[in-house]
Formats: structure tokens, sequence, C-alpha cells
């Protein structure tokens, strides 16, 4: 008997989603028979993976992994990204080989991967696993203004999803607030844990001796990320003209970036660079290391509210840096009682500056900040530990599946430690 993991994103990839699933798959593959089914490389553009070494890297990690064809999801219409996303799913959900007391387990975004993949679990007598990272069709209601057929679909599409979240043998939420907003629309408490996102050891060893960036500089404020419809990344822009003292860096990509770019040839905003997309870590590392602030910025909406915890702010924690976090919500909340991070409300350029340049005049409590989110990071948001959790509990649901011996050590303190709620 054997798991196997569809997921469109997956290493060599650097998002979030990627670095979950492969986490995910390092540890499920210390106690399944694991196969691995995935897209061949391509957020945020097919172009910035070669070939030969993501073959490479696949062959690496020792998991069998099935490969379709890149994928690139962004498009300007809901309807033509609706279709194409059930398509890639239905090739990706077509590859997995279930036989019955198989365990499959889907991680999304496409949202579509769950409705496919718990029929193809079902028709095979397997077990049926969701690892939910955000609620795509609520975001597409709270995003746009759907005309009455769009309404009319992505109210089904919600039902949809909600049945089969109802009827899942496990859930995983990413989110203690996802958590709770699946538990109100009728998710059982007793098939749903929580296992957050989560930074990996070698990561927070390397910024463990970080220094400080050289004093008499000017001060330099970076955004890195995906530039996305729910990030709002546009609003940096307006912060870079209330502030001409700082240069303000934007790394990434993402449906959002084609407006930036146009704005900022309009506008020839001096004191903004904007750089692609970085695949490769150690370049990253050295973008947090140059920056004297860190800036995350999250529309408000209510679903975003309630739901979201950027999981680019624990990447930004652990180098240590402080961080100004425009949002509101559950995020928001946690931020100022932990006191991890200066907060202002989204949706306004003018905060979002008053909140840098305070900073920016307060360096001892800025490093004092900063330093304090760096430890809950490692106490609490270690990726290794998050994923041991998920295991153990993986054992405990479907042990009789388990090809491996997972350690004994891996029980219901590192749970505890690692948020995971259950009945």
């Amino acid at each position: 008997m054997k798991a196997i993991l569809v997921s469109q994103m997956f290493p060599p990839e650097t998002a979030a989603g990627a670095k979950r699933a492969g986490a995910m798959a390092r540890a499920l593959h210390e106690a399944f028979e694991l196969e691995v089914v995935t897209v061949a490389p391509s957020y945020p553009d097919p172009g910035l993976f070669e070939r030969r070494a993501w073959e490479r890297s696949d062959r690496e990690r020792g998991i069998p992994i099935q490969r379709a064809a890149p994928f690139r999801p962004h498009d300007s219409s809901l309807l033509r990204r609706a279709g194409r996303e059930i398509a890639m799913s239905q090739g990706l959900i077509g590859r997995a080989k279930l036989r019955r007391g198989d365990l499959l387990i889907v991680s999304t975004p496409s949202m579509f991967l769950a409705p496919l993949g718990y029929l193809r679990a079902r028709a095979s007598g397997a077990r049926f696993v969701w690892d939910v990272r955000d609620l795509t069709w609520r975001y597409a209601r709270e995003s746009v203004s759907p005309g009455p057929l769009q309404r009319l679909l992505l109210g089904g599409l919600e039902r949809v999803m909600l049945a089969v979240l109802r009827r899942a043998d496990l859930v995983i939420a990413a989110t203690p607030g996802l958590g709770d907003v699946l538990l109100e629309h009728g998710v059982p408490r007793a098939r749903m844990i929580t296992i957050p996102n989560g930074v990996a050891r070698a990561l927070l060893d390397r910024f463990a001796t970080a220094a400080a960036p050289p004093a008499g500089a000017r001060p330099r404020v970076s955004y890195v990320g995906l530039m996305g419809y729910n990030h709002g990344i546009g609003i940096l822009l307006d912060v870079a003209r209330r502030l001409p003292e700082i240069d303000l860096v934007l790394i990434g990509d993402g449906p959002e970036r084609p407006e930036i770019e146009q704005r900022l040839r309009r506008d020839g905003i001096p004191n903004l660079t904007l750089r692609g997309y970085v695949t490769d870590e150690a370049e990253l590392i050295r973008a947090y290391l140059a920056s004297d602030v860190l800036v995350n910025h999250t529309k408000g909406a209510p679903i975003l509210d309630r739901i979201v915890n950027p999981a680019k702010l624990l990447e930004y924690f652990a180098s240590g840096r402080p961080v100004v976090y425009a949002g509101a919500g559950f995020a928001a909340r946690f931020l100022e009682e932990r006191d991890l991070a200066l907060v202002v409300p989204p949706d306004d350029p003018a905060a979002l500056a008053a909140g840098i340049r305070r900073v920016l005049e307060e360096p001892e409590v800025a490093r004092e900040r900063g330093a304090r989110a760096r430890r809950v990071v490692e106490t609490e948001f270690e990726r290794e530990t998050q994923m041991r959790a998920l295991v153990a509990e993986m054992r405990r649901r479907f042990g009789r599946l388990v090809g491996a011996a997972v350690p004994e050590d891996a029980g219901e303190g590192e749970q505890e430690d690692a948020h995971v709620e259950r009945e």
C-alpha cells in the first residue's frame, strides 16, 4: 500500500506552496511508500527552470516523482483560468495509480485537484486527504465584481468544495484562522488538523550569523514574494513617493506585476527598483540581509482578514530584520499580541509610509522586535517540526498504511509544539 501526493507546486519551485509540498513529501517518505505527482517546474515562469537541473533535483530526492507538462496559472479571465486549471488537475489526478487502501493527498492550489481527487479516491477505495492552503473560491467572490452568471458559478463551486471538505478522511488547514472557517462550514473537528507553514532549519541556520546592513547607507526597504491580487503590492509605489529618503526594492512576480511595471514606466519613481523573481536561495538571502526593513501588505477583505497568515512573514522573521505588516484580522492580531512586527491598516499608503519611517527612526526597538520574531520562528515554526507532527498524526489515523516506522519521539509533545489541533 502506498501514499500519493498530488500538488500543482513542488520544488525546485520556491513559492510557499512548493516549499510546503516539498517538506511534506520528505516527511511522508519516511513513513509511507510515497509517490509525488506534479507538473514540471512552472511557477512563476517555466523559463526559470532548466530541465536537466530539475531532473537531477528530482533524482536526488529519492522519491518517485511523475511530472506533467508545465502550467502557467495566471489569467485575466476567471472562466478561462478555471477551464485551464480543471484540465491540468484532471491530468495530474489521472496519473495517480491508486489501489484499495491507498492514501491520496492533494495540496492546493489548484482547488480543482480536491473534487477530482476525492472522486478518484472513492472510486478506487482509497483514503482522501486535502491539504488546504487557501479558499480560492471565496477570494474570487470578494476580489472581483462578478456578474450574475459568475455569482451563480462561484456559488455552485463553493458548495462543491465544501461538500468535499466535509467528506474527506482528513483535512489539513494551513492556518488556525482557516481551520476556524472550515469548522464553521461543517468540516468535522475529528477529521481536521492544523499544520501551519514553517521555515526550514537550514535557512534559519544560514541567517543565524547575519550582520546588520552598514550604517550610514540609504535605508533599503524590501518586499519579496508574490505580486498577487490579494497582496495589493501596487500600494508600495505610493509609499515610495512619500518616502524619497529610502530605496524601495520589489522582488518577485505575479499577476499584479504588469500593472506595477506600467505605473513605474508612467510615473518614473526614482527610488523604487523592480527586480524579477529569485529562485536561487543564496541570492534571496542576500536580498533579505541587504534590507533595513521588510514590508508586506494584504488587502482588506472579509475572508482574507480571517484566514491569511502570510508564509513570507516567517521567512522575513527568520532573517531577524524588522518587519512592517499592513493588514487586518487574524495575522495582524497575532503579530501585535506577540509584538513581532509593526502593524498598520491595509490599503492606506500614508499609514504604511509612517510605519516604515517609525521603524527606521527607532532602530533599537526594531532590532529587539526582529530578534523576538526570529526566536518565535525557531521555537514554534520550524518546518521539520511541523511535518514530523503531520507524520505522527497520519500514523495515528492511517497507521495500517504505513510501510516504515516513524520515530517514537514524533509524538504528542511535538504535535502540540507544531500547533496540531484535533479532537
